[in-house]
C-alpha cells in the first residue's frame, strides 16, 4: 500500500509537471513535426540512387496501358543499374520477373493512386516512401509522447533508408507499425485490421499476423474462433494474392534470390539442407551486426518492465520466422521490428530511475 501511495504521489507530480511544462511540449512537438518533415523531404529528393526494383514496379504501373515491349527499353536505359544488369536483358525476362513484385498489390494501387499530383511514376515511388516515413512518425511520437527520444529513433539510418528506397517496406512499416500500436492501447479490432491490411502491401507480413494471434490468444485478449477466422482469412488473402498475380513457389524464389539464375521462370529448384545451411549461415554474418543493437534494446526494455513489453514476443518471433523463410541480408526487412523495439525500450525510460528512488523514499519515510 505505501509503495502504491508513493507511485501515485510520483503519478500526480508527474501529471503536474505535465501541465506547468505544456507550452514547452507544445515547442517540442513542433520542432520534432519539423525535423520528421525536414528528414522526408530530404528522402524525398535523395532517394537510393541504384535501386533496381523501383523500376519492375514501374513496369507493373506501366503494364495496365504498355506492353512489356515498349515498357523494356523505357526502363532498360532509365538507370545505370538497369542498364548493366544481367537479368533484366530482354522484354521476356522483364515479364518473368514482374510476378515476383505483383504479390505487393496495395503498393502498385498506391502508386497508381497518387497519379493526381502529376508527378512521373518514379516521383510517385519516392513520394509514397518519403510520406510512410512522416506517418512512422507520427505514430512513434503518438505512442512514446516523448519528442526528443522518437526524433533519435527516427534518425537511425536503419529507419531513414526506408524513406528513400523504392520498395513496400516503408508502407509495409507504417501500417504494421500503426496496427501494434493500436493493439498495444488494447484497440484490438483497428490493430487487426491494419494488420490484416499489411498482407495485402507484403505477403509475408502474415508471420506477423500469425505471431500476434497467437499472443493475444495466449493473453486471453482474443477467443479461439476469433483467431481462426482471422488467421483464415490471412492465409485466405495470400492464396488469392499468389494466384493472380502468378507468384512463384517457395523453393524457385529462395533458389532465384540466393544462389542465382537468369529468371525464376526457368529455374528447376533443387533445394536441399546443406545449401540453406549455407545461405543463412552467410546471411547472418552480415544481419547479425545490424541486428544485435535493437536486441540489446529489447532486452533492457523487457528487463526494465516496459509497457507494452509483450509485443517483443510476437515482433521477433515473427523476424525470426522471416529470416528462417527467407534468410536475406537486407536488414529492410526488419526495420519494423526495429522501430516498435525502440519505442519499447523509450517508454521504459522512466522506470528504472523510479524504481531506483523508490527504496530510498521508504527507508527515509
Amino acid at each position: 500500500m505505501h509503495g502504491d501511495t508513493i507511485k501515485h504521489t510520483a503519478s500526480s507530480q508527474h501529471g503536474a509537471t505535465s501541465n506547468r511544462m505544456s507550452p514547452w511540449r507544445i515547442l517540442t512537438t513542433c520542432l520534432y513535426l519539423g525535423f520528421i518533415a525536414g528528414v522526408s523531404w530530404a528522402c524525398f529528393r535523395r532517394p537510393v540512387p541504384d535501386d533496381f526494383d523501383r523500376y519492375i514496379y514501374e513496369a507493373l504501373v506501366r503494364g495496365k496501358y504498355e506492353s512489356v515491349e515498349v515498357i523494356y527499353p523505357i526502363l532498360k536505359h532509365s538507370n545505370k543499374r538497369a542498364e548493366e544488369s544481367s537479368v533484366l536483358d530482354s522484354p521476356t525476362h522483364l515479364g518473368e520477373l514482374e510476378p515476383l513484385y505483383a504479390i505487393r498489390p496495395l503498393y502498385v494501387k498506391a502508386i497508381e493512386a497518387t497519379s493526381f499530383t502529376r508527378l512521373p511514376i518514379q516521383g510517385r515511388i519516392n513520394l509514397i516512401s518519403a510520406l510512410s516515413l512522416f506517418g512512422m512518425g507520427i505514430v512513434v511520437l503518438g505512442w512514446t509522447g516523448k519528442p526528443g527520444y522518437s526524433a533519435l529513433l527516427l534518425a537511425t539510418s536503419a529507419v531513414v533508408v526506408l524513406g528513400r528506397m523504392g520498395t513496400p517496406d516503408g508502407l509495409s512499416a507504417l501500417v504494421s507499425l500503426a496496427g501494434l500500436w493500436a493493439i498495444e492501447r488494447n484497440r484490438l479490432l483497428i490493430g487487426v485490421l491494419l494488420l490484416l491490411v499489411s498482407i495485402w502491401i507484403r505477403t509475408d507480413n502474415i508471420l506477423l499476423v500469425i505471431a500476434v494471434l497467437g499472443y493475444l490468444l495466449w493473453q486471453k485478449r482474443m477467443t479461439l474462433v476469433d483467431s481462426g477466422v482471422i488467421a483464415a482469412l490471412s492465409a485466405g488473402s495470400v492464396e488469392l494474392i499468389n494466384h493472380f498475380s502468378g507468384s512463384y513457389s517457395w523453393p524457385v524464389l529462395f533458389q532465384y534470390s540466393f544462389m542465382g539464375g537468369s529468371s525464376p521462370a526457368e529455374i528447376t529448384p533443387r533445394l536441399g539442407v546443406v545449401q540453406y545451411i549455407g545461405v543463412a549461415a552467410h546471411s547472418a554474418e552480415t544481419i547479425i551486426p545490424q541486428v544485435a543493437i535493437w536486441a540489446l534494446l529489447g532486452l533492457v526494455a523487457w528487463k526494465w518492465s516496459s509497457p507494452g513489453r509483450g509485443l517483443l514476443i510476437p515482433v521477433w518471433t515473427a523476424v525470426v520466422a522471416h529470416f528462417a523463410l527467407y534468410p536475406s541480408p537486407e536488414s529492410r526487412y526488419m526495420v519494423w521490428a526495429f522501430i516498435v523495439t525502440g519505442v519499447i525500450f523509450v517508454c521504459a525510460i522512466p522506470y528504472p530511475a523510479g524504481a531506483r528512488v523508490q527504496p530510498a523514499t521508504s527507508a527515509q519515510t
